[in-house]
């Protein structure tokens, strides 16, 4: 199980180095925009759109310090990254289910639940430096700007706590479609699919009454940057509800993957 965790970690190196950087470099150069910008013109800007696109920052003043760093979490560059992150990395099972591999190491006194396990812990590492990417570029740039000074790094790491529970319970997702599919593309797309349909109903139920009862069942409508750095802290319910997600769509991936079978 060791050895999978570091061979499915070593194939992803690449991919993880420059996802962490890129999530780096694009919170630092948010951060850093914030030094040009009018606070004063910007809230009169925001004021005056409609809810439908105030909604795009979750409904966070931008015109703040704390508005604005947030908001660049929610940005859909950063959730793209993370979310690249998780999905192709947990679908890593599925195609070595595709290519034959699977079956070579499944030949070993080796269960497939444990072998699950070790590419989900593969995931989890791997998530886990690029949201650390993310929150370095916040976190310089809080202390390069003065004006980002009121971004504190304990609520900048809360933030990303919940960044990284919501993407864990994305990638435990891909890796239910891995469990279920033979083909790598197919669970990529179905974890894709997740993440914009989860992504649409959170956005809805902000600016449609008659979704709003729909909230509760995307994993964004747990993820608020903008308002834990606004008050500091992280509600733990948030969290509870993210790893709850996780935790479900892992272990059943883990109860699927033992009842099939994976040769081709």
């Amino acid at each position: 199980m060791t050895t999978i965790f570091w061979l499915a970690l070593e194939r992803a190196r690449g991919r993880i180095v420059a996802l962490a950087l890129g999530f780096l470099a694009f919170e630092l150069v948010v951060g850093l925009s914030f030094a040009s910008v009018d606070q004063n013109a910007v809230r009169q800007l925001v004021e005056a759109l409609p809810p439908a696109l105030r909604a795009l920052a979750g409904g966070a003043d931008i015109a703040t310090p704390t508005g604005y760093a947030g908001s660049g979490y929610l940005h859909p560059v950063a959730l793209a990254l993370q979310a690249a992150a998780a999905i192709s990395i947990a679908a890593a099972p599925a195609r070595e289910t595709e290519d034959g591999t699977a079956e070579l190491v499944l030949s070993r006194p080796l269960r497939p639940a444990a072998w699950l396990a070790a590419h989900f812990a593969a995931m989890a590492a791997g998530l886990a430096v690029v949201v650390a990417g993310g929150y370095l570029g916040g976190l310089i740039a809080s202390r390069v700007i003065d004006d980002l000074a009121p971004v504190g790094a304990g609520p900048l790491a809360l933030a990303l706590v919940a960044s990284y529970l919501c993407f864990l319970a994305v990638g435990a997702v891909a890796l239910l479609a891995a469990s279920l599919s033979r083909t790598g593309g197919r669970a990529v797309g179905w974890a894709a699919a997740f993440v914009l349909i989860s992504y649409a109903i959170d956005y809805l139920a902000q600016v449609w009454s008659v979704a709003e009862p729909a909230g509760p069942v995307s994993v964004f409508r747990y993820l608020d940057p903008p308002g834990v750095l606004r008050a500091g802290s992280v509600g733990a319910g948030d969290l509870i509800a993210l790893g709850v997600a996780a935790a479900v769509a892992a272990t059943a991936a883990h109860v699927l993957v033992s009842r099939r079978d994976l040769t081709p």
